[in-house]
């Protein structure tokens, strides 16, 4: 099966539009490094819009190399806490990759990791007393994303891997920094934890949102990745609606996807919005982490003393710990959601076990 003519369309027509003609370049960029060498390629999938165009740009490149010599393993990590149509999205796009890359020949496999039951977030939170992350103790990223892909790349025991990535400099001036301190090359960085066998792929770091959603709703395949719900859910989530036709217009690009639980990001602002576009079932989740980034800061919800002995605020106390899990299944009764599994009671449970003793 070929898509030439329409991929000779498709370019023309970006072309054609204001401040694009690095997305016509981007492909033939693909193509040349998956063409480079013998790793395997990892991407990074969350179901959003960057990540989104980086899995469709990808697609695209590979229907236009004749050797496809090395598979190339779409990933996306479950954490348990996702916004849940937004990890109802992205699962669905995934369940019909594979299906989509056999019909055109292409190595494209689909992986969902998740973190184990004693990394998971309320098994911490609720379970083992870690007070809900802040910006000075955002213990969640590593536990709940990085390595449930770490465990997933040493499980393939690779000698070497290229990770792809939809990272983009203008999101913001501390990823702009961060970039800038690990470049290595044109779209490749050094991976920062230092594993020397893996590197990182960035083939849309300069583009902006407008560029994203021109790559999302002008590229059609693989259609699975449905570029039309992506940008309906983001304008639920920020208010803004991303157009083709008025690429001057305003993208929807200020939402953040991730974990329903964060509290860092303030105020809940995408649970928000998603409740005032009539996805009243969030409302109960909204109010659990409101409730969690209050009760964090309260000093008397805390051990007056760490784990280890030494002085410092500890642990959350195993009162306030039945109190959340308590609140927890409240939420998830009203919602009609399922928030928390019978296994992750079940380790919490264990784990108020160990400190009931001491």
């Amino acid at each position: 099966m070929s898509l030439e003519p329409a991929t000779r369309e498709m370019l023309q027509c970006l072309r054609r539009l204001p401040n694009s003609s690095q997305l016509a370049d981007t492909i033939p960029r693909i193509i040349a490094a998956y063409k480079a060498d013998h790793e395997p390629w990892i991407v990074g999938y969350s179901g959003g819009k960057d990540s989104t165009a980086v899995v469709k740009l990808v697609f695209q490149s590979l229907l236009r190399v004749r050797i496809r010599h090395k598979p190339v393993t779409v990933i996306y990590c479950d954490t348990g806490v996702e916004i849940p149509m937004a990890a109802a999205l992205a699962r669905k796009a995934l369940n019909g990759l594979e299906k989509e890359a056999r019909a055109f020949e292409l190595p494209i496999y689909a992986k969902v990791v998740s973190p184990s039951l004693s990394e998971r977030f309320f098994v911490k939170v609720i379970g083992r007393g870690y007070p809900p992350p802040t910006d000075k103790f955002r213990w969640c990223t590593d536990r709940l994303r990085i390595d449930p892909v770490t465990r997933f790349l040493e499980s393939q025991k690779l000698t070497s891997a290229t990770v792809v990535l939809g990272v983009r400099e203008s999101e913001s001036a501390t990823r702009q920094l961060t970039l800038s301190e690990n470049k290595t090359n044109s779209r490749f960085w050094k991976h920062q934890r230092g594993e020397d066998n893996r590197r990182l792929f960035m083939p849309i770091v300069d583009y902006s949102i407008g560029d994203v959603w021109l790559v999302n709703l002008l590229i059609d395949r693989p259609r699975t990745l449905r570029a039309k719900q992506v940008a309906e859910l983001y304008a639920g989530a920020s208010g803004e609606c991303p157009t083709v036709r008025d690429v001057q217009g305003a993208p929807c690009g200020k939402a953040r996807f991730g974990c329903w639980t964060c509290t860092v990001a303030k105020n809940g602002v995408t649970l928000r919005n998603l409740i005032a576009h009539g996805e009243n079932r969030l409302e109960p989740l909204l109010e659990f982490r409101l409730w969690l980034e209050r009760e964090r800061n309260m000093k008397k919800n805390r051990w007056p003393r760490r784990r280890n002995g030494q002085p410092g605020l500890g642990p959350m106390t195993l009162a306030w710990r039945r109190i959340a899990l308590a609140e927890l299944l409240k939420a998830q009764e009203r919602s009609g959601l399922e928030l928390i599994s019978q296994d992750e009671i079940a380790a919490i449970q264990k784990e108020w076990s160990f400190d009931v003793s001491r």
